[in-house]
């Protein structure tokens, strides 16, 4: 192996600072031209996750992967947690990506007029997923503390969906412990969440074990599963070299074992979308909303079946979630067709709202960058993450001064002029 291949490796080490001292010393191999130099390309990606959440990147490796392909600025919004977001602002700025940072937490509209619906959660109704971005490090401690009990109730929920699995694994000569096979592919212990993904990822782990790889996996998951099979997720499964199996397997259950695990989250994980919007603004943090959409036929990252999301309520979600305080959508266009697309920006733009460009990455054959984007969206996409980075530049010490002051709203009524104003802001700081 040699050297910087080595480094990369390293780049997922188990603690920190091995993590961030491989990224320095990558930056010296570049400007010592032992690595090819990738130009800066005006591409952004604002919803990925790390190994805090579900993904195979530590904040570190992100970083890296968004400079090895080129990506100007990128983000990272992990489900529940911060705990990667230092890392992440210092591994960016080493390598001369902008980072901006956030997280993720389900809300439920249990309390509103949208009760029951399906929101952005195939898994249960009136909870919908909800992307925080532009958290100024100053409101760090004040989040975790929002988000502790949350991690903690989800844990209980955890542990129980694991006994569900572990009851139909032992018909097939496999055990599931939360302790022993949970936890240790997770964060956990490091201020990490656990998600359905990383109980799903350790069932992978068990399935390959039992069966092996290529055909035997196939005919069980086919034959005593129940899952069916389509022609991409059988490639991938009869490429046995293959060194994301493992995730690959995962990818085919969280699109049809779900249900078999599943219990419904309840309102000690998922705050009232009424209070925790305008609670979260409060310190400085970007509310917005993950734009799923109806999916028809085999889901891009295949790990999604048909199924009806928020297309029927759409106009309804726009209107009470201004209500309550969302600031902007998040959505990755290579998910969704024109249609969709354009609905979305139209909605956006009848009510004041950031549209944000996440490609939700949070395993391995996910590009960092969409390549689908026509220029008009990737200049309005570019626009918002740079005024959502000059807000988190001048929420850092004067939350009064970021972009959900109703000041600054009242002197910039439209969210055109808010965008121009604080990308300046943004500019100002990273082109010195």
């Amino acid at each position: 192996m040699d050297r910087i291949t080595e480094l990369i490796g390293k780049l997922n080490h188990k603690e920190k600072t091995v993590r961030i001292q491989a990224v320095r010393s990558l930056k010296e191999a570049i400007d010592k031209e032992e690595i090819p130099k990738v130009e800066r390309l005006e591409e952004c990606n604002n919803h990925v996750h790390s190994q805090y959440s579900f993904s195979p990147y530590s904040p570190s490796k992100i970083a890296w992967k968004a400079h090895q392909v080129g990506l100007r600025t990128c983000g990272i919004v992990d489900h529940e947690s911060i705990a990667g977001c230092v890392e992440f602002k210092e591994a960016c700025n080493i390598l001369g990506v902008v980072p901006t940072v956030g997280f993720e937490v389900r809300m439920t509209w249990d309390h509103t007029p949208l009760k029951g619906k399906m929101f952005n959660n195939p898994d249960q109704k009136s909870v919908g997923y909800f992307p925080i971005h532009g958290v100024p490090i100053s409101s760090l401690p004040k989040v975790e503390e929002f988000l502790k009990p949350i991690r903690a109730a989800r844990e209980q929920r955890n542990r129980k969906m694991v006994k569900k699995i572990d009851s139909i694994l032992q018909n097939y000569g496999m055990e599931l412990d939360f302790d022993q096979d949970v936890i240790p592919v997770s964060r956990w212990n490091e201020g990490g969440s656990i998600t359905e993904r990383h109980l799903l990822y350790a069932t992978a782990g068990k399935f390959v074990d039992k069966f092996g790889r290529g055909r035997p996996l196939i005919d069980f998951l086919q034959n005593e599963m129940g899952i069916p099979l389509g022609i991409k997720s059988i490639e991938f499964l009869n490429d046995i070299e293959s060194e994301i199996y493992q995730f690959d397997v995962t990818n085919i259950l969280k699109g049809f074992f779900s249900e078999k695990m599943y219990i419904p989250a309840g309102q000690d994980e998922t705050p009232d979308v009424r209070r925790a919007i305008p609670f979260l603004n409060g310190l400085g943090c970007i509310a917005t909303y993950t734009y799923l959409g109806d999916v028809n036929g085999e889901s891009v990252t295949g790990d999604k079946k048909s199924q009806k999301f928020e297309d029927d309520i759409l106009d309804d979600l726009f209107k009470y979630g201004s209500q309550y305080g969302m600031q902007g959508m998040s959505y990755a266009p290579s998910r969704n067709s024109e249609v969709q697309i354009k609905r979305v920006h139209e909605l956006c733009k009848k009510y004041n709202m950031l549209e944000v460009c996440g490609e939700d990455i949070n395993q391995p054959r996910q590009p960092f960058i969409n390549t689908t984007i026509k220029q008009e969206e990737k200049k309005l996409f570019n626009d918002a993450t740079w005024a959502i980075i000059g807000h988190e530049t001048v929420s850092d010490n004067h939350l009064e001064e970021g972009i959900l002051n109703e000041e600054k709203k009242r002197a910039m009524p439209g969210i055109a002029q808010r965008i121009t104003a604080y990308k300046e802001i943004a500019l100002c700081k990273y082109q010195e």
